[in-house]
């Protein structure tokens, strides 16, 4: 199987992996920290790694959505879900739109696709540059070194009549960097199947997400797991980042 359908294969399950999160509470933790922190007066929102438009289509309520994802399959999910928004393909990393947005906001870990620490200060600079003064950088971190455990395995399942899928995986860290093998079990139309995911993904200690966010040039603010307390390492939850221009 080429890369090419693999990722076509995989996007399909990627809303049935995903549907068990409540995306509300995360949107909702948006909205707020947007109306603490942003001074900015508009309300165009730009929504990097967005997938399949998952968090777009709670947001197109009140803001003009702009979706960005460097994988055209879930793009194509994105636009059959949600036509009145704009997706197009594209990089964090080498994002250049020649536009300015009140907001950009990267969930679901997506920034751990920055495998070192100058990778992740040069996708900062990119959405820097892409925000208004006074606009806010929203973005979870949840693979870092505080909370990082070696050999822990994971395992997502859907379970469903005409589904049935698990996904497993293993953390191992390799020169500070997860190697991310994904493997998936996937019975569907009566047929079992096998593949795996490979994914590399940078894992950074808080001190240097909030260092890189400093020397940006973004006020940063850390929030505990899409709460509005303040995130302290004791309580072992997923950091949530807010940077304001």
């Amino acid at each position: 199987m080429t890369e090419e359908q693999l990722y076509r294969k995989f996007a399909r399950y990627y809303d049935r992996i995903y549907e068990k999160i409540d995306l509300q509470i995360e949107v909702d933790f948006i909205k707020w920290a947007a109306e603490q922190h942003n001074t900015s007066e508009g309300n165009k929102l730009l929504d990097i790694a967005c997938g399949t438009g998952r968090h777009a289509q709670f947001m197109k309520d009140g803001f003009e959505v702009l979706g960005v994802d460097i994988n055209p399959q879930m793009l194509e999910i994105a636009r059959e879900k949600l036509p009145d928004i704009n997706f197009i393909e594209g990089d964090m990393k080498e994002l250049n739109l020649d536009e300015k947005f009140d907001m950009v906001i990267c969930m679901f870990s997506a920034m751990n696709y920055n495998t070192t620490r100058e990778e992740f200060k040069g996708t900062l600079e990119n959405f820097y540059t892409h925000l208004n003064e006074g606009g806010v950088l929203i973005f979870d971190y949840g693979i870092n070194k505080e909370n990082w455990i070696e050999g822990l395995v994971s395992v997502d399942t859907v379970v469903d009549d005409d589904l049935k899928l698990a996904r497993i995986c293993q953390s191992h860290l390799e020169n500070g960097i997860f190697q991310a093998n994904f493997v998936f079990l996937i019975k569907e139309d009566g047929k079992l199947d096998f593949d795996i995911d490979q994914h590399k993904l940078g894992v950074l200690g808080i001190e240097e997400v909030i260092d890189s966010m400093t020397e940006t040039g973004f006020e940063s603010f850390i929030y505990s797991d899409f709460t509005e307390k303040e995130w302290d390492v004791v309580s072992g939850e997923r950091p949530i980042f807010v940077g304001v221009k």
